[in-house]
């Protein structure tokens, strides 16, 4: 079973975030408890904060422009869920 990435929202990780320290190969964000809590925020395992990133993913195709060397596109295989909202599209807190 793969679980959703916080920040590209493709099934790509093996343990269920937040806070696995995961890397997803599709846009390279390292899975981090504090930031998934809090998405504003820098700091934690990212330098850009997961509202950030996933727009950089937008973008670039990965959470950071740095970042695009080490991910891949997604292939058929790969699953995004179907479920996932960006931070952007959920009503705020």
């Amino acid at each position: 079973m793969k679980f959703t990435c916080p920040c590209c929202g493709y099934k790509m990780l093996t343990q269920q975030p937040p806070g696995t320290f995961e890397i997803c190969v599709i846009c390279f964000w390292e899975d981090d408890g504090y930031q998934y809590d809090n998405p504003s925020e820098k700091g934690g395992a990212n330098e850009m904060s997961l509202k950030q990133a996933q727009e950089n993913f937008l973008v670039f195709g990965a959470c950071d422009k740095g970042s695009v060397k080490f991910v891949r596109a997604p292939i058929k295989e790969d699953v995004k869920d179907e479920n996932f909202i960006r931070y952007e599209q959920k009503r705020p807190h």
